[in-house]
């Protein structure tokens, strides 16, 4: 190849290779919408915390399952735009160790697909709990969809943390061992 092909085709892939950064805005959009969904959490808990009192205790049990229903949704988003951009967009460049989250050491694209597809299992889990503690008041037609949700979202992390497993042997995941063996 002559040197004239040679630069083309390297230019060629630095160009490719820095396409990645038009994640970012997309990341940006994350964090801003995470931003509006703490707003309205933190609305809601002022409404809790005024009318504390006044709920009977299923109520009280279905605004706290709410809450970390929420909590579980504000998890989700953290891990997609930090996960996204450490795999793929750039590396975080952080001065102290002990400021980088554990997992975000160990993760690859696979992984964090399985982190996703639990957390929204159990984002379903807790709105099946928040129906049954008001079963008397429960569509069942719409909780059968939720069932089947519920269960679709399970064995969908199930199997691709199982083909996650298969294709990553804990002996071939650089520096993961037993994070890994132990899901986290």
């Amino acid at each position: 190849m002559s040197n004239i092909g040679k630069l083309l085709t390297r230019r060629a892939g630095n160009f490719l290779f820095s396409v990645r950064w038009v994640l970012y805005p997309i990341n940006i959009a994350l964090v801003i919408a995470l931003f509006l969904y703490v707003l309205a959490f933190l609305v809601n808990d002022y409404r809790f915390i005024r009318h504390a009192f006044t709920w009977e205790m299923e109520s009280l049990m279905v605004m706290l399952l709410g809450f970390v229903d929420a909590s579980m949704v504000a998890n989700l988003v953290i891990m997609v735009i930090q996960g996204s951009h450490q795999i793929f967009i750039h590396k975080f460049d952080l001065v102290e160790k002990s400021e980088r989250p554990q997992w975000l050491d160990h993760i690859d694209s696979g992984i964090l697909k399985v982190k996703v597809a639990l957390s929204i299992a159990g984002i379903t889990l807790v709105q099946i709990l928040k129906d049954f503690v008001n079963i008397e008041k429960v569509d069942w037609t719409l909780e059968k969809h939720r069932i089947v949700i519920h269960i679709t979202a399970l064995v969908s992390a199930l199997v691709m943390a199982f083909v996650w497993r298969v294709t990553h042997p804990i002996g071939l995941v650089p520096d993961s061992g037993a994070e890994h063996a132990t899901g986290a």
